[in-house]
C-alpha cells in the first residue's frame, strides 16, 4: 500500500505545480471544498519481483477529477482539461520520471473526468536493517581452563 501513497503523493505534487490554488482530495470527499481535484485509483496490480534486485511491475489505472464549483459549466469544465493534460504530461515518482500517454477526458455529473492507465516498474523497499558489525564472545572450559575468542 506504500507505493499508492507514494504515488498519490506525486499526483498531488505534479497538480500543484500547474495549479496550487485548488483543494487535492484522494480517495474520498468528506466536505468538498471549490476548486477541487480529486484523485482515486479504481484498479492496481503489483507484480512479484521479477529480479534479486526486487524490480516489480507496476500498474494502474488511474481517475483524476476536476470542478470549478457546484454549478460548473461545461465550458468551464474544458477550460481546464489542458492544465490537467499539462500537470500529467511528465512527473516524478521517486526517482522517476512517469509520463501519461493518451489521457481520456469526459464529462461526468458536473466534473471533468481525466483517466490513465500507467505501466511501469518500481524498486521494493527493503525494511530489513543489515548487521554491520557482531560483537560475540565465546567461553568455554578446556584443559587449560576458559578460552575466550571474539568474532
Amino acid at each position: 500500500m506504500a507505493i499508492v501513497i507514494d504515488f498519490k503523493n506525486a499526483i498531488r505534487k505534479a497538480i500543484f505545480k500547474k495549479d496550487d490554488t485548488v483543494n487535492f482530495y484522494f480517495n474520498e470527499i468528506l466536505r468538498v471544498q471549490y476548486p477541487y481535484v480529486f484523485f482515486y485509483i479504481p484498479s492496481f496490480s503489483l507484480e512479484r519481483a521479477i529480479d534479486p534486485e526486487h524490480w516489480r511491475k507496476v500498474k494502474l489505472m488511474c481517475v483524476v477529477e476536476y470542478a470549478k464549483d457546484e454549478d460548473s459549466t461545461a465550458a468551464e469544465l474544458w477550460e481546464y482539461m489542458d492544465t490537467l493534460a499539462e500537470a500529467y504530461k511528465l512527473f516524478d515518482f521517486l526517482d522517476t520520471k512517469l509520463r501519461v500517454e493518451n489521457p481520456e477526458f469526459k464529462l461526468v455529473d458536473g466534473v471533468l473526468q481525466m483517466t490513465f492507465d500507467l505501466e511501469f516498474y518500481a524498486r521494493e523497499k527493503d525494511a530489513t536493517e543489515l548487521m554491520e558489525y557482531l560483537d560475540l564472545t565465546i567461553k568455554h572450559g578446556g584443559k587449560n581452563g576458559t578460552n575466550t575468542a571474539k568474532i
